[in-house]
C-alpha cells in the first residue's frame, strides 16, 4: 500500500490537491484566531496522552516532501546544525512519543504537517470548531481517495511514520 501512496503523492494533481486543502485550512484556522501556548508540548503524544491521527496518502506526501527537502537543512538559533530524521531513524520510538520531527521543542516540518497538526490546539475554548473544522477536511481528504481510487486507511502518526519509513526504505534499496 505504501509504495501506491507514495506514487500517488507525487503526482501533481495530488501534490496540488493537498497543498491547496492544507492552505484553506490554514486559512481557516487563522479566521478563528486560535494561539499556541504550549509550543510543540502536545507533540510528546504519551506525554501529552494523546494520539495523532493521520491518512497514509498524508504520510506518504509528507515524507516525500521530507526527502526533498533533505538538502535544506537549517541551523537552530545557536548556529548548529538541524537534521531532519532519515527514513530508517522513524521506527526508533522517542521519549515521551515524541514526534521525530520535533527537533529541540519546535516542529522541523511545520510548512508540510499533516491535517491534525495544523488544527489541534489546546487553548481553551477551540473544542468546538476544531472539530467541526477537522470532520469536514477530514471528509474532504477521504473524497481526495476516492477520486483518485485510493486505499483510504485512517493511523497513528507514530505508527505510520515507522511503518512507511520501514516500507519506503526496502524499496529504496
Amino acid at each position: 500500500m505504501w509504495s501506491t501512496w507514495r506514487k500517488a503523492a507525487a503526482a501533481p494533481a495530488i501534490d496540488t490537491a493537498l497543498r491547496g486543502l492544507y492552505g484553506e485550512l490554514d486559512a481557516a484556522i487563522a479566521a478563528k484566531g486560535p494561539t499556541c501556548w504550549s509550543s510543540g508540548k502536545c507533540c510528546k503524544f504519551d506525554d501529552f496522552g494523546h494520539r495523532l491521527y493521520v491518512t497514509g496518502l498524508e504520510i506518504a506526501w509528507f515524507l516525500g516532501e521530507v526527502r526533498s527537502a533533505k538538502s535544506e537543512v537549517g541551523s537552530d538559533e545557536t548556529g548548529e546544525e538541524i537534521r531532519l530524521p532519515q527514513l530508517s531513524e522513524l521506527s526508533t520510538p522517542r521519549p515521551g512519543g515524541a514526534c521525530p520531527y520535533q527537533i529541540d521543542g519546535l516542529c522541523s516540518t511545520h510548512t508540510i504537517r499533516p491535517l491534525g497538526c495544523r488544527i489541534f490546539f489546546c487553548q481553551q475554548g477551540t473544542e468546538a470548531w476544531q472539530q467541526d473544522l477537522y470532520e469536514d477536511y477530514l471528509k474532504r481528504l477521504q473524497t481526495l481517495h476516492d477520486q483518485h481510487g485510493l486505499e483510504y486507511r485512517y493511523m497513528d502518526w507514530i505508527a505510520g511514520l515507522s511503518g512507511a519509513g520501514r516500507a519506503v526504505a526496502s524499496a529504496d534499496r
